[in-house]
């Protein structure tokens, strides 16, 4: 059903009318950055991933290609996981624990450190005293955002990825079948 009124909501009017509206913000970002992102490779982190999961290793570098993508627009501000992308979540967990590797990556190619931040105890319980206060209200909001999620993730990795990640990933990888898929 959200999926649904997504699609709806997500024409390519919409999107134009998005990235018109937030251009200054998106042109921060270039395609050569993204292709030298792409051209990282870890074989630790792909092994340890097939280590956990029942993947091929041409799965889990396919993830931790996603992966990668990820982290390149979370660059932009307001840029977050939701429960649709859980298998790249999974896949960032992973690459943080090679903690130097992690760390280069990210100042070799952010020049920064890229935290994964967690909502703290104090986000979960306004968020959710938001849905019972008012729980369209919330539902609103948060599609505003996913609406902008994947925007810019239309905009900067295009329409494959859009579709990749928010029509096949949310059943391939749903929180049911990760489970499954963990050894």
């Amino acid at each position: 059903m959200l999926q649904l009124e997504l699609q709806l909501r997500l024409s390519h009017q919409y999107i134009n009318k998005m990235v018109l509206q937030n251009y200054d913000i998106l042109t921060e970002l270039d395609k050569e950055q993204l292709n030298k992102i792409l051209g990282y490779k870890n074989e630790d982190v792909i092994s340890r991933f097939t280590d956990m999961f029942d993947v091929s290793s041409t799965e889990a570098e396919s993830i931790f290609n996603e992966t990668q993508k990820f982290l390149f627009i979370c660059q932009l501000k307001g840029i977050f996981i939701p429960d649709d992308l859980l298998i790249i979540d999974e896949m960032w967990h992973n690459f943080i624990l090679f903690t130097k590797e992690y760390h280069s990556f990210c100042t070799n190619h952010f020049g920064r450190y890229f935290h994964h931040l967690p909502a703290t105890k104090k986000e979960k319980s306004d968020q959710k005293a938001k849905n019972e206060a008012n729980p369209e209200a919330a539902r609103e909001e948060y599609l505003k955002k996913l609406e902008y999620l994947i925007c810019t993730t239309y905009d900067y990795l295009g329409e494959e990825t859009v579709i990749k990640w928010f029509r096949d990933y949310p059943i391939r990888y749903s929180k049911d079948n990760i489970k499954a898929l963990r050894k």
